[in-house]
């Protein structure tokens, strides 16, 4: 019973892992070890470690010593590595992560080798996957917020050291609820997501762009010699957004609303600089409101014409 539990155990478990006696010879192998290796347990059990187990060296294309002999002799673990290709049997190499430890039995004599690995390329994908989520936002692939904090004390630091300025816009888009109650949250998915492309391709690679949340977006211009060349940008950002989406020949009315913040005239922290562009924005957004309004309830001239 001990042993079947053992095996469920090792059989569930991520890694591959490889058993041997004091002759490095196979005598236990999971399932996961089938599959990376390619052979099966029955055709590896009792054969030598190095004809199962052919790892190579990335660098220099040499064959590794033996792991086991190696953990045995000097009674040491070996931690994980990642320098190591594994030829499986149909001759393909992969990349891997492996590690080794000396087995022992109650009176402290060595009795075999525990080797462990795994396929390296998944986990090196999935952490870098682990940091691009971490830092970017899931809808349009801009910085999210805590990144966006991160780029702007770096940006800032310069701008103190080098005397620059920079430019702080808050974005908002204006009757986007009506795009999403006319059209559908995919169709305003889709909307912010190509904001957000036409923004990064307004400003530079020393610029940052970031989705606040919802519709709105924060965009700060660094390394500026002079607050007006952020005028520019602003110009290229409304023209760029200007014609975002026909949809069946409906054009909704998507216009931006963008509020300005200056470093370090209105503050030189990212708590003191966003709210200033965020009142900003607003004060444009209720100005187009009340414009907006103030024509509807014009009176209409009446020409002339009789009832």
């Amino acid at each position: 019973m001990d042993n079947q539990w053992a095996d469920a155990i090792l059989d569930f478990v991520g890694d591959a892992v490889l058993g041997t006696d004091t002759q490095a010879t196979i005598t236990y192998m999971n399932r996961a070890a089938e599959k990376l290796t390619g052979f099966s347990r029955k055709e590896a059990i009792g054969r030598p470690l190095d004809e199962i187990f052919r790892v190579i060296d990335v660098a220099t294309r040499v064959t590794r010593a033996n792991l086991a002999h190696h953990v045995m002799d000097s009674g040491l673990a070996v931690d994980l590595h990642n320098s190591s290709l594994l030829r499986t049997r149909d001759g393909s190499e992969l990349a891997i992560e492996d590690a080794a430890t000396p087995l022992y039995n109650a009176n402290g004599e060595v009795i075999g080798a525990l080797i462990k690995f795994h396929d390296s390329r998944y986990s090196a994908e999935t952490t870098a996957r682990m940091a691009y989520l971490a830092q970017h936002d899931s809808l349009t692939g801009l910085l999210n917020r805590y990144a966006f904090a991160e780029r702007f004390e770096q940006a800032a630091a310069l701008a103190r050291r080098h005397g620059k300025k920079m430019v702080m816009l808050f974005i908002d888009l204006d009757n986007f609820k009506e795009v999403n109650d006319t059209l559908g949250h995919s169709v305003g998915d889709e909307i912010l997501k190509a904001l957000g492309q036409r923004l990064l391709g307004c400003v530079r690679a020393t610029d940052h762009v970031c989705r606040h949340g919802g519709d709105e977006f924060v965009v700060l211009l660094s390394d500026l010699t002079e607050h007006e060349q952020a005028f520019a940008v602003v110009d290229k950002v409304r023209e760029a957004a200007a014609d975002l989406l026909r949809v069946g020949g409906y054009k909704p009315s998507v216009k931006l609303s963008v509020g300005i913040s200056l470093f370090p005239n209105d503050g030189e922290t990212l708590e003191a600089l966003l709210p200033h562009a965020d009142a900003a924005m607003y004060r444009v957004k209720t100005s187009r409101k009340q414009r907006r309004n103030k024509l509807r309830d014009a009176p209409i001239p009446n020409h002339g014409r009789t009832a």
